[in-house]
């Protein structure tokens, strides 16, 4: 049976440039900040945005601000399962039939297990967690 859990997204605003991306995970290694997932992207010619769920999200934010990209505090759930044909499918039928509308998500299967990062609205949020029990 698949575990969920209601986790900690920051958002941050990047340049889009060389290297941009490269400071940040820097900044996060000399602070000693586990990142656990992250996404970016570029969404025009001069500007990005990136997610990062790390273990301390405090401490993560904290870093965020000290190097300028000015980090907002999202939610999102974090799904873990086996990794098998349909799961992901079964998962997302669940949130479909709950009336809850997805805004992104990032699934992945790596060494038998599978799991699923999914955004909605914020107002939604406590609708998906109560769908998948988190």
């Amino acid at each position: 049976m698949a575990t969920a859990k209601k986790i900690e997204i920051l958002t941050y605003k990047l340049e889009a440039k060389p290297g941009a991306l490269a400071k940040v995970f820097a900044a996060f290694k000399d602070a000693k900040v586990n990142v656990i997932a992250s996404w970016a992207y570029q969404l025009g010619p001069t500007e990005a945005q990136g997610h990062v769920y790390a273990s301390d999200g405090a401490k993560a934010k904290e870093i965020l601000t000290k190097i300028g990209t000015q980090p907002k505090v999202e939610y999102a759930c974090y799904c873990e399962d086996t990794d098998e044909i349909g799961r992901y499918a079964a998962l997302l039928k669940k949130i479909g039939d709950a009336g809850v509308n997805l805004e992104a998500t990032d699934a992945f299967g790596i060494g038998g297990k599978f799991a699923a990062v999914l955004f909605a609205n914020q107002k939604d949020i406590p609708k998906l967690c109560q769908t998948l029990g988190c």
